[in-house]
């Protein structure tokens, strides 16, 4: 077979195969009914919005605003009460007690990275709500494969034109278009196939885990939320970061975003490599970071980022006074609904 021809063959049949795994991951979802599509958990929702660290920040959001943490300059987590209501709250504290000077950016990619977390992701799929990234992850790998060949095979059918076109000595009977014309068709059928497969192996929401999300966005845009703290955790599940009131938290969260940011770039450190995403390498304790680097339905969930948040507004936690540099909550009220400022 010529050039041409080669390439017709080998990219239809690995774009063929690519449409079959496509298929054989979506039967391999478990079937969810309608009204079974619902987050159980405020931890569930947050991980259908954000992954792990939207997860790490509704834990962060509601234990600081009942008074259990405090987040000062220059993002420095600290523990008032060490109790924990949950096991991801658990893990919240493990990360803060296993981290150093306790820094935000730290704390969170550590506790993103913690069993209690990513479990939260595997109770999501098993029940069909995401799809475990294990699932895939090989036709993925495949996908951006075909894309680079799709490339590879275009720089060499410049080359091969180039090279005919100097060979042409001008007396044939016929015209030959160049092979880069004749081979562009499947180049494009097969970089389009490549890149939608790709798209649709790197989703982790499913359809049902797309209806649970919208349902519990429309439960709280209905007033859903009860309970200061249940609130302030529900609030950032849904929304993230971008809903905190309080600009010196904000802005805390969004310094610890980029911190991570340049570890990840630099490869310089553990946290830069968990947030590099799900085929980052090793696992650490098994499969405990599988889900680190899942990037759908929001910011700040790949192990390692910073959007974590405190809540909304200033207050501060067991009493103190508002103003020190701490911020931690919603509203006006210190922890345990002291006024602010009042001691």
């Amino acid at each position: 077979m010529s050039f041409t021809q080669w390439v017709y063959v080998g990219l239809g049949a690995s774009s063929l195969v690519l449409l079959l795994g496509t298929l054989l991951v979506r039967r391999g979802t478990p079937s969810v009914r309608r009204g079974e599509a619902q987050p159980r958990t405020v931890w569930e929702t947050a991980f259908l919005a954000g992954g792990p660290g939207r997860v790490v920040d509704a834990a962060l959001a509601g234990m600081c605003e009942d008074g259990r943490l405090a987040i000062g300059g220059p993002g420095v987590v600290t523990v008032r009460q060490a109790t924990a209501q949950h096991a991801v709250e658990t893990a919240v504290l493990d990360a803060i007690a296993q981290t150093p000077g306790g820094a935000l950016a730290a704390v969170r990619a550590e506790a993103m990275r913690s069993r209690a977390v990513q479990d939260v992701g595997d109770r999501l799929a098993a029940r069909g709500l995401m799809r475990h990234p294990r699932r895939g992850r090989g036709w993925r790998r495949l996908a951006s494969t075909q894309m680079a060949a799709t490339v590879a095979l275009f720089v060499l059918g410049v080359l091969l034109s180039v090279a005919d076109a100097g060979n042409d000595d001008g007396l044939g009977e016929g015209f030959d278009p160049p092979v880069v014309i004749t081979i562009m068709p499947a180049l494009i059928a097969g970089l389009i196939v490549a890149a939608l497969c790709r798209t649709v192996f790197r989703n982790r929401v499913t359809k049902a885990g797309a209806r649970a999300l919208r349902s519990a966005q429309a439960a709280h845009s209905r007033g859903g939320a009860g309970g200061a703290g249940q609130a302030a955790g529900l609030v950032v599940a849904l929304g993230g970061t971008a809903l905190i009131a309080d600009e010196l938290l904000r802005q805390q969260f969004e310094d610890a975003r980029r911190t991570a940011a340049l570890a990840t770039a630099g490869g310089s450190s553990s946290s830069g490599s968990a947030a590099s995403g799900y085929d980052s390498g090793g696992d650490g304790g098994g499969d405990s970071s599988f889900w680190c680097g899942s990037s759908d339905g929001g910011s700040g969930s790949g192990c390692g980022s910073g959007g974590s948040s405190c809540g909304s507004g200033s207050s501060c936690g067991g009493g103190s006074s508002c103003g020190g540099g701490s911020s931690c909550g919603g509203g006006s009220s210190c922890g345990g609904g002291s006024g602010c400022g009042s001691s």
